[in-house]
């Protein structure tokens, strides 16, 4: 039987990248052909060669609002739109997988030309601007939240096999004693804001928290400086952390921002949040934590509110007996079965597709 082969698209944001790339590890157990689709100056030109999926590449930018700078969008979209048709002829993929962001905007319009399946999946609860515009255009859009997107499917977001596996003990922070234990994640390029404020927070609480700072490539020295000024040495800094599994099972609380695959990873697994949202326009990271803070799991601080004597009034009010309370509050199993679903909606529109000519 002929193998079926299909094109992700996704990249710029680890956000975007480890979904698709989880889908497409997925596929390549079904004995799917799996090819990606990226830029060379972003993430997904180091991530994906490195887990060994051919990758092609396409040059755009991301979307601007101003005049001229839309007008050279449009450009780009042009020559990026011929790129991905070459490319698309080349490999002939039975149906194609955009994760969003602007880079999916291409693949789809090529999609739809040449009559190809063209698939959207949008991790956050408020769909981003390339979604909307594809969304029109799909054969099949998939969301992880309901409600984000009209007449999408409900999947949830992939989440990687370590996650899905973590251990849920009802009682695991039961018998845990000494500070609390709290995770700083400010994302693969770390948070600024984490990096300098967070060693002033640990002096001012002392012997109460022990901190774990994932501080971001190029930030190691400098957050270490910081740290070292109010002599406090944190329990580890990493400039990425590569088992993230094992930093959630180690933490009582996480401090972090609000993307949607991390938002599902702490729901999942039931940790505690601060979550302080990255302020873009639409808010969308912030409306991904929303709901955990209605279920009394997190606490979200805005971040022009992001202070550190307010962080520090708030650690001071939590213990243990309140860490174990928000857990059990936290955990949802929303999103266990999300790469099997979207596999399987993948294989089915895949039968009826027709290759490009």
């Amino acid at each position: 039987m002929k193998k079926k082969t299909i094109i992700i698209i996704a990249g710029g944001t680890c956000g975007h990248i480890f979904p698709g790339l989880i889908i497409a590890k997925k596929l390549i157990q079904k004995n799917w052909n799996v090819f990606w689709l990226g830029t060379r100056n972003r993430l997904e030109s180091i991530i994906i060669p490195k887990n060994k999926i051919p990758i092609q590449f396409i040059d755009i930018d991301s979307i601007k609002k101003k005049f001229f700078s839309l007008i050279k969008f449009s450009f780009q979209v042009l020559r990026a739109c011929y790129q991905s048709r070459c490319i698309i002829k080349c490999i002939k993929p039975n149906i194609i997988l955009g994760m969003g962001g602007y880079i999916s905007i291409p693949g789809g319009i090529i999609s739809t030309l040449y009559r190809i399946p063209f698939l959207i999946h949008e991790q956050n609860r408020v769909a981003g601007l390339s979604n909307k515009f594809l969304s029109k255009l799909s054969t099949k859009t998939m969301q992880a939240f309901p409600g984000t997107i009209s007449n999408a499917q409900t999947v949830g977001n992939p989440l990687r096999k370590e996650i899905i596996n973590f251990s849920h003990s009802k009682n695991r922070f039961k018998n845990r004693t000494g500070p609390l234990r709290i995770l700083v994640l400010g994302g693969s390029q770390g948070a600024q804001i984490f990096n300098s404020t967070l060693p002033e927070i640990a002096f001012s609480l002392k012997n109460k928290i022990i901190i774990w700072h994932q501080v971001g490539k190029n930030n190691k020295v400098e957050t270490l400086r910081n740290y070292k000024k109010f002599k406090i040495f944190p329990y580890k800094l990493n400039s990425f952390i590569k088992n993230i599994e094992k930093a959630y099972s180690w933490a009582d609380m996480v401090i972090c921002r609000s993307g949607a695959i991390t938002v599902s990873e702490i729901e999942y697994i039931g940790l505690p949040a601060i979550f302080i949202p990255y302020p873009h326009k639409d808010k969308h990271q912030y409306w991904n934590a929303y709901p955990l803070k209605l279920k009394g799991g997190a606490i979200i601080i805005e971040q022009n509110s992001f202070k550190s004597h307010k962080i520090v009034k708030i650690l001071n009010n939590i213990n243990r007996k309140i860490i174990n309370k928000m857990s059990k509050k936290i955990h949802s199993k929303l999103t266990i079965n999300s790469v099997k679903k979207i596999v399987k909606i993948i294989n089915n529109i895949a039968s009826i597709s027709n290759n490009i000519d």
